[in-house]
């Protein structure tokens, strides 16, 4: 390892980033005047406030912005953050939403703060004309480690206010300092801050500071914050107690012990838990869980998958979204030596969590995760499943530089004759202008216990490592290798596929426009190569083969289209069934397939993305259509639907099926504090139908109730043997949680 890291580095010497904002440090100081969050810029503390200059960021990136002007300052127990944003056509101002943390196209502004100055990890704060507001927080500098280095279920506790002027509109914050975790180090607090805002009826964003317009992810990198000194700020330790209580009623019916008819099956809960969080440290965090909170006011879309991989679900619980990205561990595309829905989630059925506890933050050079939970055993579909215990252990030593670190994990899950164990050792290195290498390897093991378990260390073990250029503009790139051996299983994590060698190369050009008199693109990227290759783990046969090429170009209002072409070879060793009456039988297939795709504005209050792709899909033929419109009448009230068909034909053996997954879903909000939904769900393959509603009322960040109505319904009750029942679960939840902090 270390001989390879040499070679890299000689040929990538590490640069310090160029941007000469980041060579000079602003001072914010504190005030003792009142603030009276309304909205309205008028109080006294805001004349003394630091103020921050905008540049325009888009299109025309550099160009000066006299019209926003961001304010920020603190006092014992807050900090606060104002935005005067004029408009030189406050009628055209977007205000459409009232949810918290939605959006549909509305102007906004987010104000971004590295409190420490980690230049790795952020919060976002985010306010739209409305009041409605959006928080985020990011890891990893923004760089992907398999999963998005972000949470957006991530919710802080804070307050924002809004008004819209003749001149514009304005906001305040109001953000307690013990969400922020200050730390005073060498005497002072250093810290590093960003922000935008958008006028998108003129597909316009400005920001500070002034960060490049060519890096991937730019205005979300930690790295690139304009670095500022907190003068006289004392930190504030931060403890959040939230306990919930649910209440439920649930119908379901299964077939009975003779398997001759469904019976039906009633079942009332009332039940309650507890989430704690302490900050040990300004960087050190314990987080306890007592009958952990599952989220069941969310669900998970319908999906259908045509392909040979696994599909992902992202988490939604608090508990995990706390610190996520330091327990990621990148061990190829899209995968995870540790998946937090493997605890407490079975086959789609959810497994009670009787409790735990996870550690996390910063020691030194130090990143350090360990977390341990306990589920209850429990019995689903007839099916027992024993208490189960689920650890991970998780190490990073900053190296090189703030973008670069060496890690360690450990996962292990027990249960009553059985382990399983993976251990991984990572590491992301940043090798100057924007190019990085993410490489990783694991093993795992697992029997009844270590002594019996059968162990093969290449059988056992994945290995990946990529080398990316993330940039957006002229030539940027990047390449992989993985291998996963045909034994390895983590038992906590998430494999896009398994048992291979995989080579992958993705090459792009891009280029941005700024005249919109001269140009019809803002900016357009052409991907010739974005090639996969799958081997068996001997090499003995190529399992996928494909190259997608494509080019996409966005206009100055910003629509947007994309056409594609891909060449495909599968070899199936295996029959692959994608329903019960498509079944691809085992063989070679090479097959070709093309596509376009258009998407409007997000700026228009009616928005109509659509997408076709036609060609042959290994014996046989694929047609799809998708189509997702969005219609914002005003603020109380949005109508989303999305719709994808395909029809498969295979002629040679006279099969073919239309696949249908449409959804209707319509939001309405009330006020800032009221808002509900009702989704409607169908799944051909499946044949049944998906609905659900939703009230909410948002009494304040992290107070909410909510009352939650879940039913299926099946189309088709006479597919089986036995007539099937009208629905097969129908589920009432009323949950109510309580933040004390």
């Amino acid at each position: 390892m270390r001989n390879i890291l040499g070679l890299v580095l000689a040929f990538f010497p590490l640069v310090v980033l160029s941007q000469e904002y980041l060579n000079s440090t602003e001072n914010i100081h504190a005030t003792t005047k009142e603030l009276k969050l309304d909205g309205f810029l008028d109080e006294d503390l805001w004349k003394e406030a630091k103020n921050f200059p905008f540049v325009e960021w888009r299109p025309d990136w550099g160009a000066k912005d006299s019209l926003t002007q961001l304010y920020i300052t603190f006092d014992n127990d807050f900090l606060y953050v104002g935005l005067d944003a004029k408009d030189q056509n406050p009628e055209q101002i977007i205000g459409r939403n009232l949810v918290r943390d939605g959006w549909y196209g509305d102007d906004y502004f987010a104000f971004q703060i590295d409190p420490n100055r980690t230049r790795k990890n952020a919060f976002i704060f985010s306010i739209y004309p409305t009041g409605s507001r959006y928080d985020d927080a990011i890891y990893n500098d923004n760089v992907p480690l398999g999963n998005a280095p972000s949470t957006p279920a991530y919710d802080m506790i804070w307050e924002g206010k809004t008004q819209i002027t003749d001149k514009g509109w304005q906001a305040e914050y109001k953000i307690p300092l013990s969400n922020l975790r200050f730390e005073i180090r060498n005497g002072e607090v250093l810290g590093g801050i960003s922000a935008h805002r958008t006028i998108n009826y003129d597909n316009k964003l400005m920001v500070y500071p002034e960060v490049p317009q060519n890096i991937t992810g730019a205005n979300g990198k930690p790295s690139l914050k304009k670095p500022v000194r907190f003068v006289g700020l004392q930190p504030k330790k931060d403890l959040q107690i939230t306990p919930y209580l649910l209440a439920s009623t649930q119908n379901s019916f299964n077939l009975n012990g003779t398997g001759a008819e469904y019976e039906q099956n009633a079942f009332h809960e009332l039940d309650a838990g507890l989430d704690v969080r302490y900050g040990i440290t300004p960087s050190l965090t314990l987080d306890l869980t007592l009958n952990t909170d599952f989220s069941q006011v969310e669900i998970d879309d319908q999906i259908v998958n045509l392909g040979r991989v696994s599909i992902f679900f992202p988490e939604r619980r608090k508990f995990f979204l706390q610190q996520s990205g330091l327990f990621d561990f990148d061990v190829g595309i899209l995968s995870q030596l540790f998946y937090s829905r493997t605890i407490g989630i079975n086959n789609g059925q959810l497994t009670p969590i009787l409790g735990g506890a996870k550690f996390s933050g910063e020691l030194g050079n130090w990143d350090l995760g360990f977390l341990s939970l306990q589920t209850e055993g429990t019995r689903i579909n007839e099916e027992a499943l024993p208490t189960e215990n689920f650890s991970v252990l998780r190490l990073r030593r900053k190296v090189f530089n703030d973008r670069s670190f060496i890690g360690f994990m450990a996962t292990n899950r027990a249960r009553k004759d059985y382990i399983n164990t993976a251990l991984g050792v990572d590491a992301m290195i940043d090798v100057g202008d924007e190019n990085f290498i993410i490489t990783s390897v694991a093993t795992t093991v697992e029997g009844e216990n270590f002594s019996s378990a059968d162990y093969n260390l290449v059988d056992n073990s994945r290995f990946a490592f990529q080398f990316a250029r993330r940039k957006r503009d002229g030539w940027f790139y990047r390449s992989a290798y993985e291998f996963s051996g045909k034994a390895f299983n983590p038992g906590m994590g998430f494999l896009l596929r398994e048992k291979h060698h995989n080579f992958y190369l993705g090459l792009n050009h891009g280029k941005f426009n700024t005249d919109r008199t001269k140009n019809t693109l803002q900016y357009r990227r052409w991907m010739p190569i974005n090639s996969d290759l799958y081997f068996t783990p001997d090499f003995s046969d190529v399992l996928t083969w494909y190259n997608r090429s494509h080019w996409t170009g966005r206009f100055f209002n910003n629509d947007e289209i994309t056409i594609f072409g891909q060449v495909q070879y599968e070899y199936l060793q295996e029959p692959l069934q994608f329903s019960n009456t498509i079944i691809i039988p085992p063989g070679d297939y090479f097959y070709t397939y093309y596509g376009a795709s258009y998407s409007s504005g997000f700026q228009r209050a009616f928005k109509f993305p659509v997408s076709a792709e036609y060609g042959s899909f290994f014996d046989g033929g694929n047609l799809q259509f998708e189509l997702s419109p969005e219609w914002s009448i005003n603020e109380h009230f949005t109508i989303e639907g999305s719709w994808r068909l395909n029809y498969l034909n295979f002629k040679n053996r006279n099969i073919n099926e239309w696949i249908n997954v449409p959804q209707l879903r319509m939001n309405w909000a009330y006020d800032l504090h009221l808002s509900g939904s009702i989704t409607a769900q169908y799944n051909s393959i499946q044949d049944q139908i998906f609905t659900s509603a939703r009230l909410r009322y948002n009494f304040r960040d992290g107070h909410n109730l909510y009352i939650v109505y879940n039913q299926d319904y099946n189309t088709d009750r006479m597919q089986f043997s036995q007539e099937l029942p009208l629905f097969n679960n129908q589920l009432v939840t009323l949950k109510y949680v309580y933040t004390f902090f």
